[in-house]
C-alpha cells in the first residue's frame, strides 16, 4: 500500500528522541550522499582524485552502517522469513556497488555505483521491515545525476555547452561589477549547483500530487539555488585570491545550497515504492510493463553511447604518417654521445622512430635534405653508439605541398608551424582531410616563434584556435596529475594515469560548434601572454589576474571534416623525445583514432540513436509505468552496460603492440618502483632513458606487467620495487632470461623486501651493510668523474658460479660487490645494490651529469651484448 510521508512531520515534537534521531539521520544521509556525488565528480577539485575517492568510499560505508543494523540483518539472513529475498538482493547490490567503486578506475562507474549501493541499502532495510524514504529519493537522485554525468562525458558537445554556460554567466557578473571574470564550471561551482538542482527535481517529480503551491514552492527553491550561485559568483568576483585558492570556498557553496534544498523537503512528500520480486510465472506481466521496457531501452542507450564504433580495424597494408618538418619551431635531433644535460634530449627526432615500432611508415618533408641531415645527425667524431634517424624514416625534399605529396599519406602532421601555408597548400591539405585523411596539429603557448597565426589560419575551417596564453595547473607540486579531466573518448580510454599525458606548458584552445573537446584542464589557469616578454617566449606573470579564464580550459580538441578527422594539441610536450617513453600509450591511442574508419556521420548517428533510446526510456517509464520491477534494476543495468562497453572497447580500438623486439626496453612501474613520473627531477629516470636512447634503444614505461609485451623486449628494468614479485612473475622472468632477456634490478637493503622472491630464486641477497656514497668524491671530484658513482650502496651477496662482478672494491681486506650479473640461460639477472643509482640526481639531469656513470651504463650494455644486431 502506498502512503504519503510528509518530511515536516519529523520536525514536530522535536523533544521526542526517536524523532530527533530520525531527523538527524535524514539530514546526515542527504548531506553525505550529495557530498559523495560531488567528490566522485571532482566538483571540489582541491585534493587529489585518489583522496576524494577514498573519502567518498568511507562516507558511503558510513551511510550503510548508520542505516543498516548489522545484528538484525545477520539474524534475518540466518532464518526463514517472507522478506529474505529482498534482503539477499539488497545485500548483493550493496556488495556489487562497493566492488565497482573499489575495483574500477573510471569516474563514470564510480558515480553510477552510488545508486546501486543506495538501492541495495533500501531493499535491505525493507527486508528487515524498516523504512528510510530518503534513501529511495537519494537513489533516484544519484541515478539521474549518473545519467547526466555520463552524457557530459560521452558527448563532448554537451560538455562544451556546460562549460560555455559557466563562462557566460561569470562574464555577465563581471560586467555587472565592472571586474572581469571568466570562470569554468569547476571554479564557478556549476557542478555543485547541478547536483543540487537534480536533487530538487527528483524530490519534486515523484510526488503523487502537485498542487499549485507545490509547483510554486519548487520553482521558488530552484530560483533560490540560482540566487545562491549568483551571490557565490559575486563573492568570487569581488575578493582577490591566487589561482590555487580558487576552490577553497566550494565547500561553503555546497552547504549554502542546502538552504533551498531542505526548504523544499520540509513541504514535500516522498512516495513509498512497492517492490516486487520476480516470480517464475509472471513473464507475460513483465513484458507488458512499461518499467521493464524502459529499463531495456536504458541499457541499449547506454551501451550504444559508450561503445567505440571505430568502423573496423586498421588495413593490413602499412600506413604512412607524413610530417611537415620545415618552417617550424623545434629540431629533429636525437640523444647522442657528446651532448649531455639540457642539450642532450633533443625535441622531435624520436617521434617517427617510436611510430615505426607501431608498424607505421614515416616520412619527413623538408626544404633542403642536406642541410636537414647535417643538423640532425650526430657528427662522426662523437659517435660511439647512436640512433640514426634515417634508419627508421624517409627524408623527402619538397618545395611546396602538392596533391602528390599527400597521395600516399594516412595522417599529415604539422608541428609548431611558424610560416603560413599558401592558400593553394591549405586547399590541398583540406581536400586531403575531406577525402578521408587525418590532420594532426600540435603547437605551443603564447605565440612562441610566431606560430599562433599560421596555425590558426590553417585550422580556421574547423573553428579551432590557439589562444595567446599558457595553461598552468593550480597545484604547483602535483601539477597535471590532479587537474586533468579526460572526456570519454577512444584516445583517453586506454590511459591508466594522467601522468601518461606528459603535458607541459601549452596554449589553451578556443573551439566552435564544429569541434569538440577531448582533454580539459579542470583546475588550470589560462595565463594571458605578455607581448613585452619576447626574451621568455611572451609568457605572462604565472599568476591569476581578473579576466583570465580560471578553470576548465581545453587542452586537446578534435573535429570531423568530410570523411576525415582533425586532432589538435595546445602543447607539444607529449610528442617530444623526453616524454615519449611515458606518453607512448597516449601517442599510440591518438594515432589509432586518427587511422580508424569512424567519421562525423557515424559519430552523429551513434549519438542520435542513443539519445532517442534514452528519451524513449523516459517517456515509456513516465506514461506506461507499472510497478512490476524494483527501481534497483535501472542503476544496475546502467552499470552493467558501462562494464560491457569498457570490456568490449579494447577489442575495437585499433592499437598495435611494439614489433621491434631488438631495441625495446621496458622500465617497470607496475611494482610501485621508487622513481618520479615528473620529468627531469632528482628522483626521475629521464637520465636513464636518455642513456638508453644513445645506445639505440627505445625505452617504454610499463604500467601493467604484461608478459606478452615483455617477451618482445631484450631488457626490463626494475628500480627499487615496493610491491612484491609473485611466484608466477618470477617463473616468467626466469623463462624470459632463458630466452635471452636481461633483467636489471636496482635496489638497496631498505627496499629489498619486495625483490626477495626474485633474489632468492637466484640465491642472491642485499647485505645489511650500509656503504653510502661509493667512492667518496667530494674532496676530489675531477679525479673520480670518469668512474662510476653510487649514492646509497649496499653489498650484494651471491652463491652462483656463473657470475660476473662488474663493480667491486676492497676495504680492510673485505671485498664488496655492488654490481653483479648472473648468467641464466641465454640471458641473466643484473643486480645493482643501490636504489638511487639510476636516478637523475646520480646519472644525468637537465642541469648536471656524472660522466663515469654514463660511461658505465654504456659499458654494461656492451658487455651484456644487448646492442648487437640492431640497425
Amino acid at each position: 500500500m502506498k502512503t504519503l510521508v510528509p518530511f515536516y512531520v519529523m520536525m514536530k515534537r522535536i523533544y521526542d528522541s526517536s524523532l530527533l534521531f530520525s531527523a538527524g539521520l535524514f539530514a546526515t544521509n542527504v548531506i553525505c550522499i550529495l557530498l559523495v556525488l560531488n567528490m566522485l565528480s571532482t566538483n571540489f577539485g582541491f585534493v587529489s582524485v585518489s583522496s576524494l575517492h577514498l573519502i567518498a568510499l568511507f562516507l558511503l560505508l558510513g551511510v550503510v552502517l548508520l542505516n543498516l543494523p548489522l545484528r538484525q540483518t545477520i539474524r534475518n539472513l540466518t532464518k526463514t522469513n517472507p522478506s529474505i529475498m529482498k534482503l539477499l538482493i539488497g545485500c548483493s547490490l550493496c556488495l556489487f556497488g562497493f566492488l565497482l567503486l573499489i575495483g574500477t578506475k573510471t569516474h563514470l562507474l564510480w558515480v553510477c555505483s552510488v545508486p546501486v549501493i543506495l538501492s541495495g541499502l533500501d531493499l535491505s532495510l525493507q527486508g528487515i521491515d524498516r523504512r528510510r524514504n530518503e534513501l529511495h529519493l537519494l537513489a533516484i537522485t544519484s541515478f539521474v545525476y549518473g545519467l547526466v554525468f555520463l552524457l557530459l562525458h560521452a558527448i563532448p558537445s554537451i560538455w562544451y555547452l556546460y562549460q560555455q554556460t559557466s563562462l557566460v554567466v561569470s562574464q555577465a557578473i563581471g560586467v555587472l561589477t565592472n571586474t572581469p571574470s571568466v570562470l569554468g564550471p569547476t571554479t564557478s561551482g556549476l557542478g555543485i549547483l547541478l547536483v543540487a538542482i537534480i536533487f530538487l527535481i527528483c524530490s519534486f517529480l515523484p510526488s503523487p500530487r502537485k498542487t499549485r503551491k507545490d509547483i510554486f514552492w519548487f520553482c521558488l527553491c530552484i530560483i533560490g539555488l540560482c540566487i545562491v550561485w549568483f551571490f557565490y559568483l559575486l563573492l568570487l568576483n569581488l575578493i582577490s585570491y591566487p589561482s590555487g585558492d580558487a576552490l577553497n570556498l566550494h565547500l561553503l557553496f555546497f552547504l549554502l545550497c542546502f538552504i533551498p534544498a531542505f526548504g523544499f523537503l520540509l513541504r514535500s512528500h516522498v512516495k513509498e515504492i512497492a517492490v516486487t520480486i520476480p516470480q517464475k510465472n509472471h513473464l507475460k506481466r513483465y513484458l507488458k510493463s512499461g518499467a521493464v521496457w524502459a529499463a531495456v531501452l536504458l541499457f541499449l542507450s547506454t551501451s550504444i553511447l559508450t561503445l567505440f564504433i571505430t568502423g573496423g580495424s586498421l588495413p593490413t597494408e602499412e600506413q604512412t604518417v607524413v610530417f611537415y618538418a620545415d618552417h617550424m619551431v623545434g629540431t629533429w635531433d636525437v640523444p647522442e654521445y657528446g651532448k649531455y644535460g639540457k642539450d642532450a634530449v633533443g625535441m622531435f627526432g624520436l617521434w617517427p622512430i617510436y611510430l615505426s615500432t607501431l608498424g607505421y611508415k614515416t616520412e619527413l618533408l623538408v626544404g633542403n635534405t642536406t642541410q636537414f641531415l647535417n643538423v640532425t645527425q650526430p657528427p662522426a667524431q662523437n659517435i660511439t653508439r647512436y640512433m640514426n634517424l634515417t634508419d627508421y624514416t624517409t627524408v623527402r625534399e619538397i618545395r611546396n605541398l602538392t596533391e602528390t605529396t599527400l597521395s600516399q599519406a594516412s595522417v599529415f602532421v604539422v608541428s609548431n608551424l611558424n610560416i603560413s601555408f599558401s592558400k593553394q597548400e591549405q586547399a590541398i591539405i583540406w581536400d586531403f582531410v575531406h577525402k578521408g585523411g587525418s590532420l594532426l596539429v600540435i603547437g605551443d603557448h603564447t605565440n612562441v616563434g610566431g606560430m599562433q597565426s599560421p596555425l590558426n589560419e590553417l585550422l580556421s575551417p574547423v573553428g579551432i584556435q590557439y589562444r595567446f596564453d599558457a595553461a598552468l595547473p593550480f597545484d604547483e607540486k602535483l601539477k597535471w596529475l590532479t587537474c586533468t579531466h579526460l572526456l570519454y573518448h577512444p584516445i583517453t580510454a586506454p590511459l591508466i594515469s594522467p601522468a601518461e599525458l606528459q603535458y607541459g606548458i601549452g596554449a589553451s584552445l578556443q573551439l566552435s560548434s564544429t569541434s569538440f573537446p577531448i582533454i580539459v584542464g579542470s583546475s588550470v589557469l589560462s595565463d594571458d601572454g605578455n607581448l613585452s616578454n619576447g626574451d621568455i617566449a611572451y609568457l605572462g606573470d604565472y599568476e591569476y589576474n581578473k579576466g583570465e579564464q580560471l578553470g576548465d580550459v581545453i587542452l586537446v580538441a578534435g573535429a570531423y571534416y568530410g570523411e576525415g578527422k582533425v586532432l589538435v594539441f595546445g602543447d607539444t610536450s607529449s610528442f617530444q623525445n623526453a616524454a615519449l617513453p611515458f606518453s607512448y600509450r597516449f601517442v599510440q591511442s591518438s594515432f589509432a583514432w586518427l587511422h580508424n574508419q569512424q567519421t562525423g556521420t557515424t559519430s552523429m548517428f551513434q549519438t542520435g540513436v542513443s539519445l532517442m533510446l534514452l528519451i524513449g526510456a523516459v517517456l515509456v517509464f513516465w506514461f506506461f509505468k507499472n510497478p512490476t520491477i524494483s527501481f534497483a534494476w535501472f542503476p544496475l543495468l546502467l552499470c552493467i552496460a558501462l562494464l560491457l562497453s569498457i570490456s568490449l572497447n579494447p577489442l575495437s580500438l585499433t592499437t598495435t603492440t611494439p614489433d621491434l623486439s631488438d631495441n625495446i626496453v621496458y622500465i617497470d612501474r607496475s611494482h610501485g618502483e621508487r622513481f618520479s613520473m615528473e620529468s627531469f627531477t632528482d628522483n626521475s629516470v629521464n637520465g636513464l632513458i636518455v642513456n638508453l636512447e644513445r645506445n639505440n634503444f627505445l625505452p617504454l614505461l610499463l604500467s601493467d606487467f604484461s608478459k606478452e609485451e615483455i617477451a618482445k623486449s631484450d631488457l626490463i628494468i626494475f628500480n627499487a620495487p615496493t610491491a612484491a614479485f609473485t611466484a608466477d612473475e618470477v617463473t616468467f622472468l626466469q623463462s624470459y632470461m632463458t630466452n635471452g632477456g636481461v633483467v636489471l634490478l636496482a635496489t638497496g637493503y631498505e627496499d629489498k623486501e619486495a625483490s626477495l622472491p626474485l633474489l632468492q630464486a637466484f640465491a642472491m641477497d642485499i647485505e645489511p651493510t650500509p656503504l653510502g656514497p661509493v667512492p667518496y668524491v667530494e674532496e676530489n671530484i675531477t679525479l673520480y668523474q670518469n668512474e662510476p658513482r653510487f649514492v646509497d650502496s649496499w653489498p650484494v651477496s651471491f652463491q652462483h658460479n656463473q657470475t660476473t662482478s662488474f663493480y667491486n672494491f676492497t676495504w680492510n681486506d673485505l671485498t664488496f660487490h655492488l654490481v653483479v650479473f648472473i648468467n641464466y640461460g641465454a640471458g641473466g639477472l643484473l643486480l645493482i645494490g643501490d636504489s638511487q643509482y639510476l636516478l637523475d640526481k646520480n646519472l644525468e639531469s637537465i642541469y648536471d651529469y656524472w660522466p663515469g656513470n654514463i660511461l658505465f651504463i654504456k659499458y654494461l650494455l656492451d658487455e651484456l651484448s644487448l646492442t648487437e644486431g640492431q640497425p
